[in-house]
């Protein structure tokens, strides 16, 4: 329920601000920004355009503003340089030493006469020169455990800068669904892609979760065993680690309990009841006296 509410929220709001935009841009007043979308790659400078249209404004007046995704909320970005453009009238906005954190939606504001103007916003895709990181997860529902759910996790790349589907049994080839998801953290949040695909349980059937991305591919596969939801994962080197090093915790734990249990049993004293003493012809010594049995 709150998450339709929320949808409902952000959608009010994304339609206000853009009859806002439509009402400025009737009057004639408004802000333009160009390229549409920039794509640069780590450690660069990226640069975007804003246009006044109708109005004047020194562009020591003018904020960047970055768009949350998840939020939909418009945040100050504080290490963005804006300044004149020379000969022209606009402004321009620099990111300096670019990052993939620096991915998103940038919007150009400006205050006149007591009215905030928004530009329409510039996309901007900082493309990371490391290899994006593949993990896939495994889930059965269903009565009889009928149905796997298979979810590949891609981070370390922008979405819109990869094609993730999937590869299933005999080489057919699936898109599966798709979707951006942000992080809670705070700013700056990051992305990574998810992509779901649901199919038949077949024991023994090959999955395969394929990233095409500069030129290049990655994959990760697995391997459905039983329908219990066991799988048979091509897992990195440090997984197996650790997986190791659970198991022989675990020993070593089970171990030290029979050694200690071992000690006490051998510390603790003979008990031999009377009648065992009787048979051998032995003695009770009670209080001091002598007791035959």
């Amino acid at each position: 329920m709150n998450s339709l509410i929320d949808k409902v929220a952000l959608l009010w709001e994304v339609t206000a601000n853009l009859c806002m935009f439509l009402l400025v841009a009737v009057k004639g007043q408004y802000i333009t920004q160009y390229p549409a979308v920039i794509k640069s790659r780590v450690n660069e400078t990226v640069t975007l355009n804003c246009q006044f249209v109708g109005m004047d404004s020194a562009c020591y007046a003018v904020s960047c503003m970055k768009l949350h995704p998840k939020s939909g909320t418009l945040d100050f970005e504080h290490d963005v340089r804006v300044w004149k453009d020379v000969g022209k009238t606009s402004c321009k906005a620099n990111i300096s030493i670019a990052t993939p954190e620096d991915s998103g939606t940038y919007h150009c504001a400006v205050v006149v006469l007591q009215q905030l103007f928004i530009g329409n916003g510039t996309t901007i895709v900082v493309e990371s020169n490391d290899s994006p990181s593949v993990e896939i997860a495994l889930t059965v529902r269903h009565q009889n455990n009928s149905i796997a759910v298979l979810t590949c996790l891609v981070t370390g790349i922008h979405p819109s800068q990869a094609r993730v589907f999937w590869v299933l049994g005999e080489g057919r080839e699936e898109g599966g669904q798709s979707e951006p998801v942000w992080t809670n953290s705070s700013a700056p949040a990051t992305v990574f892609t998810r992509n779901r695909v649901s199919l038949p349980f077949g024991l023994g059937e090959t999955c395969t979760c394929v990233v095409e991305y500069a030129g290049r591919t990655l994959s990760r596969s697995l391997t459905l065993t039983d329908p219990r939801g066991i799988c048979y994962t091509i897992a990195s080197v440090p997984r197996m680690l650790a997986i190791a090093s659970a198991l022989l915790l675990q020993l070593m734990v089970v171990a030290m309990t029979l050694y200690f249990r071992n000690i006490k049993t051998e510390n603790r004293p003979n008990c031999i009841s009377k009648r065992q003493m009787g048979k051998n012809g032995g003695t009770i010594h009670r209080t001091g006296q002598r007791m035959h049995v």
